[in-house]
């Protein structure tokens, strides 16, 4: 069965388009805040507020700019998953397939943990989206180098 795929190329567009997302998305408000939190164990008793300005794109455009940049980060990295390798063959199409499904199952099991396990955990659908298309890479990948 042939496979419609994306021509090499969009690998590069793939991962300039994911980097570029994924740099401004890291400078947000909300992902320098969080990160701050985290770093503090989100230890609330502390007298000191963090304070922290918007830089670059949010600066400019806001908050809804950022969105646009998440959206961003997930297609460039559809854009890589959906591009051909330098050798094209069965046995790639075979790896991708077995890739697939496997990543199919383990995100769909650590989504139903993760939902039957906390209930106020609140996640929009673009974490889920960026844990499956990695997820799938990093399989792809681990199994290319195995085989």
């Amino acid at each position: 069965m042939k496979i419609k795929m994306l021509p090499n190329w969009g690998k590069k567009i793939g991962l300039s388009l994911f980097f570029i997302g994924f740099f401004v998305v890291f400078t947000a408000v909300n992902s320098r805040k969080s990160l701050c939190e985290g770093y503090n164990s989100h230890n609330t008793n502390t007298t000191e507020i963090i304070d922290l300005e918007p830089v670059f794109i949010e600066k400019w455009f806001g908050e809804s700019a950022v969105h646009l940049f998440e959206v961003l980060t997930i297609l460039g990295l559809l854009i890589y998953m959906l591009s051909k390798e330098k050798i094209e063959d069965d046995y790639i199409n075979k790896l991708r397939l077995e890739s697939y499904q496997l990543t199919s199952i383990i995100v769909l099991v650590l989504s139903l943990g993760i939902y039957a396990l906390s209930e106020n955990l609140k996640l929009s659908i673009d974490t889920f989206a960026t844990l499956f298309l990695m997820s799938y890479l990093i399989i792809f990948a681990l199994k290319k180098r195995v085989y």
